[in-house]
């Protein structure tokens, strides 16, 4: 599934990376990871990272301590903030899913608040920009 995200922005990315990726999120607990950023949304450059985020039922481990290979950045969504979150429900593509009534809750319910929300972070993002404009 990797490789097919991966040829969709032009960006190619062999399967041993996707089973890598996903072997070491299988290993750690995921169960469920997503593909997101540059590599999903047409903007990756070879150099590119890969972006991915998993969640975890349960006690999830910090990014950190998941032993994935060094171009790899890891969002654990469990306590992902909501405007990155959001972005990852709505536009994320599915690396593997191993809890589908767990994955769909968490799209479900992260995509329903994050759209309540969105026009107050909005708000926010606008009110913010023209404080640091007035010089506050």
């Amino acid at each position: 599934m990797l490789a097919l995200a991966a040829r969709l922005t032009g960006v190619e990315l062999d399967d041993s990376q996707q089973r890598e990726i996903t072997a070491v999120l299988r290993a750690a607990g995921a169960r469920f990871a997503l593909l997101h950023g540059s590599r999903v949304n047409g903007r990756a450059r070879p150099d590119s990272d890969i972006d991915v985020a998993a969640w975890w039922d349960g006690a999830a481990p910090a990014s950190f301590e998941v032993d994935l290979p060094a171009d790899v950045d890891l969002v654990v969504l469990n306590g992902a903030p909501l405007e990155l979150a959001g972005r990852i429900a709505v536009d994320g593509q599915l690396l593997y899913d191993d809890d589908p009534p767990a994955r769909v809750r968490w799209v479900a319910t992260t995509r329903k608040i994050y759209f309540d929300e969105r026009p107050r972070m909005l708000r926010a993002h606008r009110e913010f920009v023209e404080a640091l404009s007035r010089g506050r």
